[in-house]
């Protein structure tokens, strides 16, 4: 993809991305580089320690890079704030957060020095909706999350940073938009039509290069220049 890819230690390394059955994930595993270890987080419960573990001991290379994009189902299940009962909140978005603090954790021991750690989500928390609170909670901590780790991370020259995509790619990729959630925007998107999967795929190219060695904890979007967050 015209990148210089980043060479870790000597050993034999490879990409895991932990992705949800469909959406984005399922579209970027078609588009990435190999090699390429894939987990699919709909078939595992990735709040469990051992269940992680034991999906990872099926690879034996080292990782120099970990794409987590995946978040529960239920998170994009429409429904008013005052409405949700604690269980409903639990799953639709402290699953989420407890999802990724595991994968996260589980996953630096396997990480190579000098790694890169890619956390894809929707921009949702951007603008909020109103139905989706869970959602938005789940994306704002995961994202804070992952500045955190960044700075401890860095220790070891691993990157830690976050791409965002308008909700409609997160949930179907390039597929068929009918029914996903209506999401407020702040104005139409400033570019042309395009694929966000494509875009998102040339972003991981950039941040997993040796020229993107300096950048960590960072935010960039990928959603033709609908949000433009800072």
């Amino acid at each position: 993809m015209g990148a210089s890819f980043l060479k870790v230690n000597d050993q034999q390394s490879g990409t895991l991305l932990v992705r949800a059955t469909g959406g984005i994930g399922a579209a970027l595993e078609s588009k990435l580089d190999a090699p390429l270890h894939t987990v699919n987080g709909d078939d595992i419960d990735l709040t469990n320690p051992t269940e992680v573990d034991d999906a990872l001991q099926k690879f034996s290379t080292a990782f120099d890079t970990v794409i987590l994009s995946w978040l529960h189902p239920a998170s994009f299940i429409a429904k008013p704030l005052h409405e949700l009962t604690e269980d409903e909140w639990d799953v639709a978005s402290e699953y989420s957060m407890r999802a990724a603090f595991i994968v996260l954790q589980r996953v630096y021991a396997r990480l190579n020095d000098g790694g890169r750690v890619i956390i894809v989500l929707p921009t949702t928390a951007a603008t909020g909706v109103a139905e989706l609170v869970p959602l938005c909670s789940a994306v704002e901590a995961i994202r804070v999350m992952a500045k955190a780790v960044a700075r401890r991370w860095g220790a070891r020259s691993i990157t830690v940073n976050t791409i965002e995509v308008d909700l409609a790619t997160f949930i179907v990729g390039d597929g068929d938009r009918a029914n996903v959630p209506s999401v407020p925007v702040l104005g139409v998107p400033a570019l042309a039509e395009s694929s966000v999967v494509l875009d998102v795929v040339g972003l991981i190219s950039l941040l997993r290069s040796e020229s993107s060695s300096g950048l960590t904890g960072a935010l960039l979007v990928a959603d033709r220049g609908t949000v433009m967050q800072p």
